[in-house]
């Protein structure tokens, strides 16, 4: 064999210096003139990434970024037999744990998808109709018989419809009121949707134009709320608030299992039509820090830094028996929202988020079961695990997701679940790390009542966070447990990498069904290919 593809994988099977010189000019070349190359050098990408025989070189990643850029060249660019044997080398890759894996799924994650793309955000009105709290709850159909009870900023009241709730959801001081009002819209939105399994989209109140309201005779509520009465009023399934790892009564055995893998697929399918819900669950490496950081402290799994409170970040996550919850998180990609990893780190959000919730869900049979024990020891929660449940929790999340973003489950999932679920026993059932540090740095950025009422906020009793001085020392609190120590690496690293390896097939498969898609409405006759709808979602 012979001509400029031999030429440039020859070398691949070398050394390391050799190898890397060889990825270097086959992914020149695939960028280039992807026609140029033939199905023996993607088999040889394919060897150089299963083999791993450099993973102990401290450069290997970027020799397997080399490869792995090489074949998503190809699966994007190629000839469509070169396309589809790169899709099934990156999977091949994705499946080999460590530096092949991450290689091929930031290559992966870093193509633009062309075929995503969501119809414009609905545009909310910002009209706000003043009312009394009794006149609202009888237009939101409330049992006014019945007495509110407080959830958060949330008022929650027994509706006239039976087995249904009525929310009055109260904007908080400062807020812009048009997140509030872009829920309504986005409900409004969804409801029309065709979703693959059921999802409950709750029914805002409106009147008139006016989708949010001024209550100045609200019943009082927590601090920092709206003066004027701001508020969101919507009916919903009592589900609605029925959470998959709700505390003292989890879901547990096939209801967990069928919970989280209808929420992986609701997930998965919206962002497959471009419309990303970007709070499954709160994820932070540093809460504390978040004013003072460019990240504002938000977790990324793409890095090896530590999750910080992971239990509680999972407690109420925006899933649950009737679907998915808090619509005004949802977001409408635009073209270049596609690439450069943005909708890879995105999916992998939604991927840690019910990884965590389905932790959290056996942690929760004994929410008190927490912390350290009398003797300072880490408490020890593992016998709280099912850790065969958990391993097919872990299956249907994944697989389910990527049937929802891809359109049918993956032919293999990219690592073992079993594997995975006996490493999350181990970390998220002992509370190894409790602590974390309040800079000086941090409490400089706080009033002295702030920082006070950021102490007891954080568990320290009101008389212990007097005895503390804003400026003076860094203080240590127990907030735990996290995934790993403060300021340092995650215990868990295979989270991140099974979201690595889970979002990467999900594109590499998308891309392949996109372009089979492309080249086979390209072989119809015009007529045949005139009018067909490109979404199925409406539109404005």
């Amino acid at each position: 064999m012979t001509g400029p593809g031999f030429e440039a994988f020859s070398g691949l099977d070398g050394d390391f210096t050799a190898a890397y010189l060889a990825a270097r000019r086959v992914a020149d070349l695939a960028a280039r003139e992807p026609a140029a190359l033939c199905p023996a050098t993607v088999a040889a990408l394919a060897d150089l990434l299963a083999r791993n025989d450099h993973a102990r070189q401290a450069q290997a990643r970027i020799l397997y970024r080399e490869a792995a850029g090489a074949l998503v060249s190809l699966l994007a660019h190629g000839p469509g037999d070169l396309a589809a044997a790169s899709r099934r080398a990156l999977c091949g890759a994705l499946a080999v744990a460590g530096k092949p894996r991450l290689a091929a799924a930031e290559a992966v994650g870093a193509l633009p998808l062309p075929g995503l793309a969501a119809p414009a955000p609905p545009q909310p009105s910002t009209a706000v109709a003043e009312t009394t709290f009794e006149a609202l709850l009888a237009a939101a159909g409330a049992d006014t018989a019945k007495a509110p009870r407080r959830a958060g900023r949330s008022l929650v009241i027994a509706a006239r419809r039976p087995g249904w709730l009525v929310v009055v959801k109260r904007l908080r001081h400062g807020e812009d009121p048009s997140g509030l009002a872009l829920e309504a819209a986005w409900m409004e939105r969804c409801a029309a949707l065709d979703f693959p399994e059921p999802c409950h989209v709750p029914v805002p109140c409106r009147q008139g134009e006016a989708g949010l309201f001024a209550v100045p005779d609200l019943p009082a509520g927590p601090s920092g709320l709206d003066a004027a009465g701001r508020c969101l009023a919507y009916a919903a399934r009592a589900d609605y608030f029925r959470y998959p790892n709700e505390p003292g009564r989890p879901m547990a055995g096939e209801e967990l299992v069928a919970t989280l893998g209808r929420a992986a697929l609701l997930l998965g399918w919206l962002a497959g039509r471009g419309i990303v819900h970007e709070a499954a669950i709160p994820l932070f490496h540093n809460r504390v820090q978040r004013d003072r950081r460019e990240d504002g402290g938000r977790y990324d799994w793409r890095l090896p830094g530590r999750l910080d409170r992971w239990l509680h970040s999972a407690l109420h996550p925006n899933f649950g028996a009737s679907g998915l919850r808090d619509f005004e998180h949802l977001v409408a990609l635009s073209p270049g929202d596609t690439g450069g990893g943005k909708l890879y780190r995105r999916l992998g959000d939604h991927l840690v988020s019910l990884l965590l919730v389905a932790g959290s869900a056996f942690r929760m049979r004994d929410p008190a079961l927490l912390g350290r024990d009398a003797q300072g020891r880490p408490v020890d929660a593992r016998h709280l695990f099912d850790t065969a449940l958990l391993g097919r929790v872990v299956a249907e999340a994944l697989g389910r997701y990527h049937e929802g973003f891809v359109g049918h489950p993956p032919r293999a999932l990219p690592l073992c679940p079993d594997a995975l679920a006996a490493r999350m026993v181990e970390e998220m059932g002992v509370d190894r790390h409790m602590t974390e540090l309040v800079r000086v740095a941090d409490q400089e950025a706080m009033t002295d009542a702030g920082f006070t009422d950021f102490l007891v906020s954080r568990g320290l009793s009101p008389e212990a966070a007097a005895g503390h001085r804003r400026g003076e020392a860094d203080v240590e609190l127990e907030t735990g447990p996290h995934l790993g120590a403060f300021n340092n690496r995650t215990s868990l690293p295979e989270l991140g990498e099974a979201a690595a390896a889970m979002v990467g097939a999900c594109l590499a498969g998308r891309h392949e069904r996109d372009r089979r898609g492309k080249e086979e409405a390209g072989a119809r006759p015009p007529a045949a290919r005139r009018g067909a709808p490109l979404l199925d979602l409406p539109q404005g």
